[in-house]
């Protein structure tokens, strides 16, 4: 699915009268396909982007096109419904619900989109398998490790097969050579799939491996 951003604003009110501007004018394209890092000090607005690109927060000004539909232009009902059909999202606190155990968290979003519980579960333990976790399907979340539970969140979003990634720093509680791993196995992934990919990360050997790279500047992509 191609992306296109043109002209995001965004601003946050501090106190009674300043505003920090967060996004100033940002533009960009990114094919189908296409995967996209972007990096950046503390606070420059790069989860705030991400935010906006899925829906979860409003633009001041611009638009966003996912292929020719104007996402900018969805109500929240509808903009919930494309997020759910079209766009998988890694979490940077993975997000996992500690009510159930790993494949229920896998499986439950997948059931929210239609699938039956079979193909939610040959799904969710395919994705298991590229993070090496399978053996851990029926763990309670709760046991897991900091790694194990960001590498359950990847899973989940690879489970979706979803026509977009976004990715807030999918690899910041895992070791080197395991981020590594895992990021080649998802790049892998949506190249054969056409899966649009767009990751935040200060990891430099993770920002080398996607095919463009970003620095999030005063509001704009450099």
């Amino acid at each position: 699915m191609k992306i296109t951003c043109n002209k995001i604003s965004k601003s946050y009110s501090i106190g009674r009268a300043k505003k920090r501007n967060v996004l100033n004018n940002l533009s960009f394209i990114l094919d189908e396909g296409s995967s996209l890092s972007i990096s950046g000090p503390s606070g420059t607005g790069k989860s705030t982007l991400l935010n906006i690109l899925s829906g979860l927060d409003d633009p001041d000004n611009g638009v966003i096109y996912f292929d020719n539909i104007c996402f900018s232009d969805l109500s929240n009902n509808e903009k919930t419904q494309f997020r759910l059909k079209n766009i998988s999202l890694i979490f940077q606190s993975n997000n996992l619900l500690r009510d159930f155990n790993v494949i229920e968290n896998i499986t439950l979003p997948l059931r929210y989109k239609g699938y039956t519980k079979k193909a939610s579960e040959k799904y969710a333990m395919k994705s298991l398998e590229i993070v090496n976790l399978a053996y851990t399907k029926y763990n309670p979340v709760t046991n897991l490790s900091g790694g194990e539970s960001q590498r359950v969140g990847i899973a989940r979003a690879l489970a979706m097969n979803s026509r977009v990634i976004l990715a807030d720093e999918p690899t910041g509680n895992l070791d080197k050579d395991t981020s590594i791993s895992i990021m080649n196995n998802l790049l892998d992934i949506c190249r054969d799939n056409q899966v649009t990919l767009i990751t935040v990360s200060h990891d430099e050997t993770i920002l080398s491996l996607s095919d463009n790279s970003r620095m999030l500047i005063n509001g704009e992509l450099i």
